[in-house]
């Protein structure tokens, strides 16, 4: 039997970067969990924006820089 699911993934707002590339998970079965992922991988999650590691970084006064933007 073929059975429909819906599973969750986010994609990187400055570069398209998929947070499960290169994890065991292609995607989540639950939302608040590929969050969590992405929180754990390092990525900048506010306001329903997502920015994986390379697409950002914190300046010396901890002032979030949004790099990428090339999606």
């Amino acid at each position: 039997m073929i059975q429909e699911l819906t599973m969750y993934t986010i994609l990187c707002d400055g570069c398209g970067k998929d947070v499960c590339e290169g994890s065991d998970y292609s995607a989540w079965s639950v939302a608040s969990y590929v969050v969590d992922s992405a929180i754990e991988e390092n990525w900048h999650v506010e306001d329903g924006k997502h920015y994986c590691p390379d697409c950002h970084e914190y300046d010396d006064e901890d002032k979030l820089i949004i790099r990428g933007g090339n999606k």
